[in-house]
């Protein structure tokens, strides 16, 4: 079974790091990379998350895994870093659009200026809110400025995405999102 703190977790990665519209991006497997910047609690928090991932039986596991996969995600948490992969699908590419998890209920608005798209987002679950920055180097490179907010706890996060290749393996493309 998944904990709250996952599913909190899986959420703002959904909402925030993949409500992102591309510009010019290349269709295939994408990793995006997010460091939290936390205060001392959350942090402790998060490095207990992560324990209790590297520790949580083989089944639970697989069954997580296989949840993120039918949403066309594969995750990791490694030195403070979540790495997320995900796939855009040619059509996906074409129509600039980004994959964004149904989950957490949210609504987005999205502005592009240049190469730069700037979002933000309310989800109602669990209630949070954020807004995030991201600059297209290229089509295979973006870096990315999150601030996610639930309750009266804050979090930010910095982090950048790039390109892997044309091939997404076992990774199948997630439903595209809708203005």
């Amino acid at each position: 079974m998944v904990s709250n703190k996952q599913a909190f977790l899986l959420v703002l990665l959904g909402c925030a790091a993949l409500s992102v519209q591309a510009q010019g991006m290349k269709p295939g497997l994408w990793e995006m990379s997010q460091k939290p910047q936390l205060d001392p609690a959350q942090q402790a928090k998060m490095e207990q998350a992560q324990k209790a991932m590297a520790n949580m039986p083989a089944e639970q596991r697989q069954m997580m895994e296989k949840m993120m996969g039918q949403r066309g995600m594969q995750m990791g948490m490694a030195n403070g870093v979540i790495s997320i992969k995900t796939c855009i699908s040619k059509e996906q590419a074409e129509k600039h659009e980004m994959p964004v998890q149904d989950q957490g209920r949210c609504k987005h608005e999205v502005k592009r200026d240049g190469k730069t798209v700037r979002t933000h987002f309310v989800c109602t679950d669990p209630a949070s809110e954020g807004d995030g920055e991201f600059t297209f180097d290229s089509p295979e490179h973006y870096t990315s400025k999150l601030a996610i907010k639930r309750g009266d706890k804050a979090m930010s996060m910095s982090g950048e995405a790039r390109w892997l290749g044309s091939d997404c393996g076992d990774i199948k493309p997630a439903a595209t999102h809708k203005h």
